[in-house]
């Protein structure tokens, strides 16, 4: 078990290598030895674990994918939010690039897009964790409609897809654009997006 745990280790650690350089240089730069010098180890032993430049790829991209899933289960640690509004707020904010970490994977994210265009597994990757999202959210405005909190004759599933394709949006400009798209104008306008979805027409 311990051989085990110690073997994931080393994956994940190469795979953090992964986003840092692929961060720092693109995708189309960035080598097998680039990834080995920035994880402190020999090529080798990023071959022993990935045979391919498309077999770390993809990795890397499972794991980018996990990091974010892993801060969504972490909302719900606890008491969790009071309301499906607020959970909906805050599971929208830790997807946006608003610190470092999240910074380095949807910049790496912007990279790894196109070659979904051309990688049937990426491709497969990218379609899943994208419905698992929308999911997520359709669940939740669900439930906001069970409790009263969204209008009656909110649509969830349209809603949760235009919610992540907002989002999405909000992530492009402000890694891409800034200006209006910096940080407190982005929480902004998630916040007002948010809002209007849970207005309740009677109460306006």
């Amino acid at each position: 078990m311990a051989r085990t745990a110690d073997h994931d280790e080393r994956r994940r650690q190469v795979a953090r290598a992964l986003l840092r350089s692929v961060g720092r240089r693109g995708l189309a730069r960035t080598t097998l030895a680039d990834v080995a010098d920035e994880a402190g180890v020999s090529v080798g032993l990023v071959q022993s674990y990935f045979r391919t430049k498309s077999q770390l790829l993809r990795f890397g991209v499972e794991y980018m994918y996990k990091q974010g899933e892993a801060r969504l289960v972490a909302l719900a640690a606890g008491e969790g939010p009071a309301t499906v509004r607020e959970w909906v707020l805050l599971a929208a904010q830790t997807l946006l690039p608003l610190d470092d970490e999240r910074r380095l994977e949807l910049t790496v994210w912007l990279e790894f897009l196109p070659a979904t265009m051309a990688d049937a597994e990426m491709s497969r990757l990218h379609r899943a964790t994208t419905r698992q999202l929308v999911d997520a959210f359709e669940q939740a405005f669900g439930e906001g409609l069970r409790a009263g909190e969204l209008p009656s004759g909110t649509d969830a599933r349209t809603e949760a897809a235009a919610l992540v394709a907002f989002v999405d949006g909000l992530t492009v400009h402000h890694l891409v654009t800034g200006g209006d798209f910096a940080e407190a104008p982005v929480l902004a306008s998630l916040t007002t997006y948010v809002d209007r979805l849970f207005t309740d027409p009677e109460s306006s």
